[in-house]
């Protein structure tokens, strides 16, 4: 199976799984996957909800993905734009805050590692919302 399709097949089950819409694009030789109106957790962030992407490359489940990026209008509460996430980006025809927060784990290609990254989106967002 070619990645586009295993990302396509991952991003339903991602879909089914967190009750988000899913997008995957190719483009180039990339990959990109916005998961559509994601749930932010606490009062930390101005946004409720942002629209996230991520990349894949065309080694996909192989090959890793890391960071994430959001709208660009995705700040602190206070106003202040979070560490890691002073970059922003174009892809798809509009601008995205690149949040550079690293997995800086262990990358399983089995199951369905978009799942799992979405999971790490989550959890850092979390993170970011009890300092």
């Amino acid at each position: 199976m070619s990645a586009i399709e295993t990302l396509r097949k991952h991003a339903a089950e991602l879909r089914e799984v967190a009750g988000i819409e899913v997008t995957v694009t190719e483009e180039g030789d990339r990959i990109y996957i916005v998961l559509s109106k994601v749930h932010i957790p606490g009062s930390a962030f101005r946004l409720r909800e942002s629209d996230i992407l991520v990349h894949a490359d065309r080694l996909y489940p192989l090959s890793a993905m890391d960071m994430f990026w959001a709208e660009v209008d995705l700040i602190r509460s206070d106003g202040s734009v979070p560490a890691g996430a002073e970059q922003v980006e174009q892809y798809l025809g509009r601008q995205w805050r690149r949040f550079s927060w690293h997995r800086n784990g262990i990358w399983n290609p089995a199951g369905n590692p978009l799942l799992d990254h979405y999971a790490f989106v989550e959890s850092r967002f979390t993170r970011e919302v009890q300092k």
